[in-house]
């Protein structure tokens, strides 16, 4: 049996594959789907390269978050995948500003099943996506010579890449710019879409109340964990964590107050009681 620390550097360095599991999915289609798609979506659909996708946000007016996605074109549709827990709230969503736009679309979420490889050794014609922060692709089935993540691999990997994730990160009151989501899933140059007033406004100002960052420290990886700093001052809030294999020591994703410039950090539980310290640490964590 290969060491947990082993299998996990050989993911780093050699790549994977992993179960997409169940996603929402819609196929949108019609003569005004890319027009209309690119007035809702963050991202530039205009010139959409061939079998892949590209990564954007569904805000409401206040620039807040509706869903995570991603869009890729088959033929003269597109499909907008995105995570389950947002299954009830997707196409209603999507559909809200459907007037007189000839645009239908179609819940594909039962078929939305198959394989994510990602690393070094991608297969040709597949679909390029990035699912773990590295390039990736969908496949129907994994290919016999990669290592399967289990699901405690994915979420160390994960959370080494700063990738947040709907339900711990990201959620309806989260705005792109606190998530880092600006720098992977929005185009400043594109024409206007729901929520680009707000998007823009904090992209002007420079920065949110609050940022994602990853932390490095000794600290139970399964409690729920506040941060504060050496003065006692509030810091922050750790949303995700995972005792890292080959380092004993806890890596997590948590969002800091902007005003915070320390590094280093006390972890309290939600009563007070000190867990342990931690400190700030660029991605990738490892």
């Amino acid at each position: 049996m290969v060491p947990a620390d082993q299998r996990l550097e050989q993911l780093r360095t050699r790549g994977g594959c992993f179960p997409v599991g169940p996603r929402t999915r819609l196929r949108v289609s019609g003569a005004d789907s890319r027009r209309y798609l690119n007035g809702q979506l963050s991202n530039n659909l205009t010139a959409l390269p061939e079998h892949t996708a590209i990564p954007a946000l569904l805000l409401t007016a206040k620039g807040k978050l509706c869903a995570v996605v991603f869009v890729w074109s088959e033929g003269n549709t597109f499909i907008v995948d995105s995570d389950p827990e947002v299954a009830e709230s997707l196409q209603p969503r999507l559909e809200r500003y459907v007037v007189a736009d000839d645009v239908t679309m179609e819940d594909l979420s039962s078929e939305s099943t198959g394989w994510h490889v990602f690393g070094t050794s991608l297969p040709a014609g597949s679909l390029q996506i990035s699912r773990l922060g590295v390039p990736g692709c969908d496949v129907p089935a994994p290919p016999d010579h990669l290592l399967e993540a289990t699901p405690q691999e994915r979420e160390l990997l994960r959370i080494e890449r700063g990738i947040p994730q709907w339900g711990k990160e990201l959620g309806p009151d989260t705005l792109p710019h606190e998530a880092g989501l600006d720098r992977t899933a929005v185009d400043f140059h594109k024409g206007c879409y729901v929520g680009q007033e707000v998007v823009s406004r904090i992209e002007s100002v420079g920065r949110a109340n609050r940022m994602l960052c990853g932390f490095v420290g000794d600290f139970p990886a399964d409690q729920a964990t506040t941060l504060v700093t050496p003065s006692g001052q509030p810091a922050g809030t750790i949303t995700s964590a995972a005792l890292h294999f080959g380092m004993a020591q806890s890596v997590a994703l948590g969002y800091l107050s902007s005003r915070i410039s320390e590094n280093h950090f006390l972890a309290h539980d939600e009563n007070g009681k000190p867990l342990g310290e931690c400190q700030r640490h660029e991605f990738p964590l490892v």
